[in-house]
């Protein structure tokens, strides 16, 4: 196993290959101070949040539930279905947004502080090594020792922790996507029983083994996308880890001693601190990725050698030439305007989106058909030896209803009592319309009335309701337009 010499790193390729393009292993050294506690902090609660997340619930189903083998999906209250993709379109727009302007703002903070691959290799991984084997010299002397009991020992140990925590960050994953509560069923039967889904977990589990394991650094700078088009939402007033060669160089040992010597003293702790093995000193680089050691590693160099801390820290490019930064900038201003279009867009589509959506239509037969009856009793009372006749008037609708909610719903038309009054009546073969969770139907009802509610004009519009059949409330209504001949 061929290990990173820190002092001596290659500048035509990187620190993490050799001249053969074979893999160079890098044990960084542990850091302590500000930004190490910070992101210490901030791993613990990263972690917590991604194994808590799947058990809370809100408004009674899982806060973040992507179920894309049901098509639906819950995010934070809000829940969705396959044919809500427009809505999904402005909340993915929205993330991807919102990384370009971090970006343009701050650099790579994503990659340093929220990233997973950076949360459980630093914050889990690492400390488990630190744990078993001991400081990155132990650990380098390890990798180089020939195989013995010792060797053995410590490195079972050690796989068989990576390969327990490998598989709670599986099932936490999965819990995503099938739902907690779900998973939890399925592991207490027979694997045979859910043989995809237990694929999918050991598949799962043996990738976060690898990756976060051994793979690790390689999948920032071989495999990850957002490295390499960094550089285009880059610019020389973003916020970076950077080295101020105006403060440092020339570096000790490089002039003769005197005062030119700048206050870098060489030592090569940054490097020896760096979990991606690059030189800060040599400038914005791809394998960056901000995670702040080299900051930390620095300051407490400076302490000791008592000069100013703040060497290698957060800067831009114009701070660190003598520039104020600029803050508001054409692709600052651009990605802030995208955002606020998509958050708008996003809480109108939200606002306008119900949980039960009602589209009612006239059927496509005649606009209405009159009934005559005879009216006998009318008749009775006033003596009269003819019958009257009253006509009556039937408007044919068909409603389509989808239910947009995680819940099995019934519902029941009905009217308010003031049309009830005026003999206005629906007849439907569905008196109980029962909708599973993200399902839709069509059903065709009848509206009776007497004439005289169109009255002259011919039309009278009518509140419709659709009735919750478990609390007997009304959860919407529908304006439904009657039609009929007009009186003279």
């Amino acid at each position: 196993m061929k290990v990173l010499d820190q002092r001596h790193l290659p500048d035509e390729r990187p620190a993490t290959m050799d001249e053969t393009g074979k893999r160079v292993y890098i044990f960084p050294e542990q850091v302590k101070g500000f930004w190490r506690n910070t992101r210490t902090v901030t791993e613990i609660f990263l972690v917590i949040f991604f194994l808590v997340l799947p058990w809370v619930k809100i408004g009674g189903h899982q806060a973040l539930l992507l179920d894309i083998g049901g098509r639906k999906f819950s995010i934070f209250g809000l829940t969705f279905f396959a044919h809500d993709a427009p809505l999904i379109f402005f909340i993915l727009a929205f993330l991807t947004l919102g990384l370009a302007f971090i970006t343009a703002v701050w650099g790579r903070i994503w990659c340093g502080w929220a990233c997973p691959q950076t949360v459980f290799i630093d914050g889990v991984f690492r400390r488990l090594e630190y744990w078993i084997i001991g400081s990155h010299i132990q650990q380098r002397n390890l990798a180089k020792a020939p195989w013995g009991v010792k060797k053995f020992f410590k490195l079972s140990v050690l796989w068989s922790l990576f390969l327990i925590v490998s598989l709670v960050i599986a099932h936490s994953f999965l819990a995503y996507f099938v739902g907690a509560d779900r998973l939890v069923d399925m592991t207490q039967h027979n694997p045979r029983e859910n043989w995809t889904i237990f694929v999918v977990m050991a598949f799962l589990t043996a990738v976060f083994l690898f990756d976060f394991g051994w793979f690790r650094e390689q999948f920032c700078i071989i495999m990850c996308p957002y490295g390499r088009f960094q550089s285009v939402l880059l610019d020389d007033d973003s916020i970076t880890v950077s080295y101020d060669p105006v403060r440092g160089e020339p570096r000790k040992g490089t002039v003769e001693a005197g005062p030119k010597e700048g206050d870098c003293i060489n030592c090569y702790k940054c490097v020896s601190v760096c979990p991606t093995g690059i030189d800060i000193r040599n400038g914005q680089q791809m394998e960056c990725i901000a995670c702040t050691a080299c900051i930390d590693a620095c300051d407490e160099v400076m302490e000791k050698v008592n000069k100013p801390k703040g060497l290698i820290r957060y800067a831009s490019g114009h701070n660190l030439k003598g520039i104020a930064t600029k803050w508001l900038r054409p692709r600052v201003a651009i990605y802030s305007v995208l955002l606020i279009a998509v958050i708008a867009a996003l809480s109108v589509s939200i606002s306008r989106r119900e949980d039960i959506d009602v589209t009612v239509l006239r059927a496509k037969d005649t606009p209405f058909q009159v009934v005559k009856y005879d009216n006998e009793e009318k008749a009775e009372d006033d003596d009269h030896d003819e019958h009257e006749y009253k006509n009556e008037i039937i408007n044919h609708f068909k409603m389509h209803i989808k239910n947009q909610t995680f819940d099995s719903i019934s519902l029941k038309m009905a009217l308010p009592e003031e049309w009830k009054e005026k003999q206005v009546e629906i007849i439907t073969q569905n008196e109980n319309i029962n909708l599973a969770p993200g399902t839709d139907t069509t059903v065709h009802f009848f509206v009776k009335f007497p004439q005289e509610v169109t009255g002259s004009e011919g039309s009278r519009s009518i509140r419709l309701e659709l009735i919750n059949s478990a609390d007997k409330k009304a959860i919407t209504w529908e304006n439904v337009k009657l039609v009929g001949p007009k009186s003279i």
